[in-house]
């Protein structure tokens, strides 16, 4: 049985992608950092006669760490094929223009990461790519706003920073069924937790900076589909503008996935405890987290993500932006910076960070206000989580 044809998630998590290296049979694969692969006679005739399976030539054009990762991933996500890249950024931006081009248009739900809004509105506009942001994204809604040159489908699994969920099915459904590309940004929800590309997604774009490696120590994006549609992304624009990864984020990578299983458990557990628990807090006026009955997607939630509902959550302060800054300058335990799925505690002021160059009026609509925080909960004991938001929200006054 090949390591990618594992059966069960945890084993695949640990094995796929990772050989032992078999001249020297170290354990953990080595890493190969390297910008150039030497030509032997045998590999330049076999690279004349088009015979390039395993050939590598140039680390911006493969690396075997970097295709390590990429089975790896691939293998998590029940995809046939993996790219890399250096950001989450990048693979949000290669995949989209991977299916468009100037004169094209693409459909996004409205509340949506800030770094990605600021993509759409501003570099793809450059670009002659125009983007709709619907409001209604359901079969309904979207056939209002399609157009003849529209090609793709952009939407989360759950919406940065609110936690919204789309009745994915039918709108899976629908872009098929109108010959449009759906691209599903699958950072939060990780491929433990739900997998696009079995609900009818043509691809699935993740932050792996985030829950795939876990640890704070790495940077990158992957993105995993069809063999054809992938293929395409890496012979075209991911060459031509070259966003790889370095072998040593590949590595990183890695080591960081063979636990996702573990660690979302974890943050899943946690994460659950801490919704409750700021639910009964006087400080607090609303959580935001979908395993709880008051999120208003719930119900989507338990139809999409049975093995849990994530490792972020937002909560808003009574009051604004003052009484926000007074939680977040007052925790000790967690940690007041960007960024999610790491092992430790974040929290974030969303307006003023991840979404501060969102436009005021589309920020509020979205439900982005001066009170709210985004919690990235770690996988610490939840007893010393809770005393230190305790003792934070009791700074409010």
């Amino acid at each position: 049985m090949s390591k990618r044809e594992f059966r069960n998630f945890a084993t695949r998590a640990v094995h796929s992608g990772q050989e032992f290296d078999k001249e020297t049979g170290a354990h953990v694969a080595p890493l190969h950092l390297t910008s150039t692969f030497i030509f032997t006679p045998e590999k330049m005739d076999r690279w004349v006669d088009n015979d390039r399976e395993g050939i590598y030539f140039y680390t911006r054009m493969g690396n075997p760490t970097q295709t390590a990762l990429e089975e790896k991933f691939a293998a998590l996500e029940g995809g046939e094929e993996c790219l890399v890249t250096a950001s989450g950024m990048a693979a949000i931006a290669l995949a989209v223009m991977g299916m468009a081009g100037a004169g094209d248009h693409a459909l996004s739900t409205g509340p949506i990461y800030g770094g990605t809004n600021y993509l759409f509105m501003r570099t793809f506009k450059k670009l002659g790519i125009e983007v709709t942001f619907v409001e209604d994204f359901t079969p309904a809604g979207l056939e209002k706003r399609v157009r003849p040159n529209t090609k793709v489908v952009f939407f989360e699994s759950m919406h940065n920073p609110c936690l919204d969920v789309v009745d994915i099915d039918p709108v899976a459904a629908w872009a098929k069924k109108r010959g449009l590309f759906s691209i599903m940004d699958n950072t939060f929800t990780t491929p433990y937790l739900f997998q696009p590309l079995a609900h009818g997604i043509d691809v699935s774009v993740h932050s792996t900076t985030k829950y795939l490696n876990g640890h704070g120590d790495h940077l990158g994006g992957a993105i995993i589909g069809r063999k054809e549609l992938i293929d395409e992304i890496r012979n075209s624009v991911y060459q031509d503008l070259g966003p790889v990864p370095s072998p040593f984020q590949c590595w990183l990578g890695l080591r960081g996935a063979r636990t996702l299983h573990v660690r979302m458990d974890a943050h899943c557990k946690n994460a659950m405890m801490l919704a409750k628990w700021l639910e009964g807090n006087p400080h607090v006026r609303k959580v935001l987290y979908p395993g709880l009955p008051s999120h208003r997607d719930h119900e989507l939630a338990l139809k999409y993500f049975p093995k849990g509902f994530g490792g972020v959550l937002s909560f808003e302060v009574c009051g604004g932006y003052r009484e926000a800054r007074a939680f977040l300058d007052n925790v000790r335990m967690a940690q007041y910076g960007v960024s999610l799925g790491n092992v430790d505690t974040l929290v974030q002021h969303p307006a003023t960070m991840t979404h501060a160059k969102v436009p005021l009026a589309e920020r509020l609509k979205a439900g982005v206000t001066d009170g709210l925080i985004r919690v990235s909960v770690g996988i610490e004991d939840i007893e010393d989580i809770i005393e230190d938001f305790e003792r934070a929200l009791n700074c409010i006054r």
